[in-house]
């Protein structure tokens, strides 16, 4: 049985919280890594993985079983992750215009 199946996913969908807890508890891990490799940060890459995560669950009625989860994950991860990069290049743009009106 490849995990996860159609119907853990449709649990999901339903607002199965344990199917949800297996879920999460089975990609835990190999999200967390993906974050760690792009980010290099590990507690920013905890707050992603748990913040995606949370997003999931909050919008667990567009799961759809047939679809593979694991790509539907990694995508939100990628997206977070790229949101993120775009915050701290502003945030550094924002910091050196400060710079350069305050010398």
């Amino acid at each position: 049985m490849n995990f996860p199946n159609e119907q853990i996913l449709f649990r999901v969908s339903q607002g199965d919280e344990v199917a949800f807890s297996q879920l999460r508890t089975h990609f835990q891990s190999p999200a967390l890594k993906f974050c760690k490799t792009l980010l290099k940060d590990d507690q920013e890459a905890e707050n992603i993985t748990k913040d995606v995560f949370a997003k999931i669950w909050d919008s667990r009625v567009q799961i759809k079983p047939e679809v593979s989860f694991q790509t539907y994950l990694f995508v939100n991860l990628r997206n977070q992750i790229f949101e993120q990069f775009q915050k701290f290049e502003k945030d550094q743009i924002l910091r050196q215009q400060y710079l350069d009106k305050v010398v």
